[in-house]
């Protein structure tokens, strides 16, 4: 039987391998903003909470240009967060985070926050982004 921070591993590398080989190339640019974003989440967590947090990145997902780079990267990030909560897709995530009681909201901050480590570990050793602002400034972003 494994613990869950093993379970946890295994699924964020699993995830992060995923995004490695959609964009095998280490120049792509939703990979560089995926693993940038991998480093800045927790940030973004704490700072505004994780229902402002899903919010931003819900935003940026849905962008007029479905096509866009940076959409893509904010796409894949809420899709495993989902997968992290154990929900379908991003549209139920959302729906479980803002319907929780106060005391699940704290559970569900607390999981996300628990699990990425991992994302962040595994953006440095499988997408060798080493740091958000690396991964804005090689993407072209200001």
């Amino acid at each position: 039987m494994k613990t869950r921070a093993q379970q946890d591993m295994e699924l964020a590398l699993k995830l992060v391998q995923q995004v490695a080989e959609k964009y095998p190339n280490q120049d792509d640019k939703p990979r560089k903003i995926y693993g940038g974003l991998c480093h800045s989440f927790p940030v973004l967590v704490r700072t505004c909470g994780l229902c402002q947090a899903l919010a931003f990145l819900e935003d940026k997902a849905t962008t007029e240009k479905s096509e866009d780079e940076r959409a893509d990267a904010h796409r894949l990030l809420l899709d495993h967060i989902a997968k992290i909560m154990s929900k379908e897709d991003r549209g139920s995530l959302m729906a479980t985070v803002r319907g929780g009681s106060a005391l699940d909201y704290l559970h569900y901050t607390r999981r996300i926050l628990s699990v990425w480590i991992y994302f962040k570990r595994f953006a440095v050793s499988i997408l060798k982004v080493k740091n958000a602002q690396e991964a804005q400034s090689d993407a072209g972003e200001t």
